[in-house]
């Protein structure tokens, strides 16, 4: 199938009774489906999830606070409530905290203004390790994401026979912090394990796309089978690793629109930097 089938299947992509419990997105999907993928922090989603969202009011306020300030861009707000998920030690939402900080520092990292004069201290100051000159510089916000993934693995890594869920959390956590041995013996973990399609699917579309494995198409198309609609950014990391960069942009550009997805989003403007300078 030619990217621009793919792309078109984009619109397909629509918005699920699916709630995540690590960090209170709504779940869009290729069809109301019963499990799926977050499209803000990538676990795994399962219609019981929202048992947990609403079974506290504390926590469910706090997931709708953070969720909120993404959404508006007003990502100052949701540090309280994501550090007070995080406070909770569940493996869960430092997991969610971990992906807020993270999209929070991809924030602040490309809202740059490159019309600015001279040596541009504003945007330095964003990019800036030194919490004296802004303590919420991209540098020191993604810090505390990585911080945040470090203590959910503690957690996992400490409990007796975890959840599936949990398992696949540390498949994303290792990922998410590039350690390769780690992600790898997770993967094992999961690929061993009965009744996991659709965390298998997901695991094995991320290790073959990274990896340029001969397996990455099959597993793509079976995402996109079972509803996956992260599959799509996926999709466009393999576009763009065959050389088709403006295939790849247009599918994160879509996807960015159609579902809450800020991965696709900055990627894209990464992908947009390449193309700009290899253009010179």
């Amino acid at each position: 199938m030619k990217l621009a089938a793919y792309i078109k299947m984009e619109d397909s992509i629509s918005l699920t009774d699916l709630i995540c419990r690590c960090c209170g997105n709504k779940v869009y999907a290729l069809s109301n489906v019963q499990e799926s993928i977050c499209n803000f922090c990538e676990a795994y989603v399962s219609v019981q999830d929202k048992d947990v969202v609403h079974g506290d009011r504390d926590i469910e306020n706090n997931l709708a606070l953070m969720q909120d300030s993404a959404l508006t861009g007003k990502w100052i707000d949701g540090i309280a409530p994501a550090d007070a998920l995080a406070a909770t030690k569940d493996p869960h939402f430092l997991y969610g905290a971990s992906s807020f900080y993270k999209f929070f520092s991809d924030y602040t990292y490309y809202g740059v203004d490159y019309t600015l004069g001279g040596f541009m201290y504003s945007n330095a100051e964003k990019r800036s390790d030194e919490p004296q000159k802004n303590k919420y510089n991209a540098v020191a916000l993604m810090s505390k994401s990585k911080e945040f993934l470090f203590k959910a693995l503690k957690i996992i890594n400490d409990t007796q026979n975890p959840d599936n869920s949990l398992v696949f959390i540390r498949f994303m956590a290792n990922v998410k912090l590039k350690r390769d041995v780690y992600m790898q013996k997770a993967l094992d973990e999961i690929n061993a394990k009965q009744g996991i399609e659709m965390l298998k699917t997901y695991a094995n579309i991320i290790r073959n796309v990274n990896s340029k494995g001969r397996l990455a198409q099959k597993y793509l198309d079976d995402g996109l089978a079972k509803g996956i609609s992260n599959s799509f950014y996926y999709l466009a990391i393999h576009a763009a690793k065959s050389k088709d960069i403006n295939g790849a942009i247009n599918m994160l550009d879509s996807l960015a629109v159609k579902s809450n997805m800020p991965s696709a989003l900055y990627l894209s403007i990464r992908i947009k930097d390449v193309k700009s300078a290899s253009e010179i």
